[in-house]
């Protein structure tokens, strides 16, 4: 088996992550509309100012109250990270690597089998 060190692209910063602006105004669009800041954050069991740093970007949620806040404001799993430009991928890990085309077929099928040898040492 060759070393797959080799025969891996090289890594790049090919993602930016969406600023702490973006998540609290994604935030504030689930909740807008809905309730106050007041009346969320009494559904939440949280203080107001809680969901006013959330909104600002000033402190980010758990991903627990972000899962909370999105089922108080009845608006669909995923959709507020999603809507700040956090990407959920809900692929397997062999799916994703099976469908990356930045990696050619000797590539994929080397991380295939180092992922699959991986997996199955910690199944027994």
């Amino acid at each position: 088996m060759s070393d797959v060190g080799s025969i891996l692209p090289p890594v790049t910063d090919r993602v930016s992550l969406p600023t702490e602006h973006e998540l609290g105004a994604a935030i504030r669009s689930a909740y807008l509309g809905r309730f106050t800041q007041a009346e969320l954050a009494a559904r939440l069991g949280v203080a107001q100012n809680t969901i006013s740093r959330w909104s600002t970007g000033a402190v980010e949620p758990s991903l627990d109250d972000i899962a909370r806040l999105e089922d108080v404001c009845e608006v669909a799993r995923g959709s507020v990270l999603r809507s700040a430009g956090y990407v959920i991928d809900l692929r397997t890990t062999e799916q994703m690597i099976d469908n990356d085309a930045n990696l050619t077929a000797a590539q994929r099928e080397a991380i295939l089998a180092v992922y699959r040898k991986a997996i199955h040492s910690f199944d027994h």
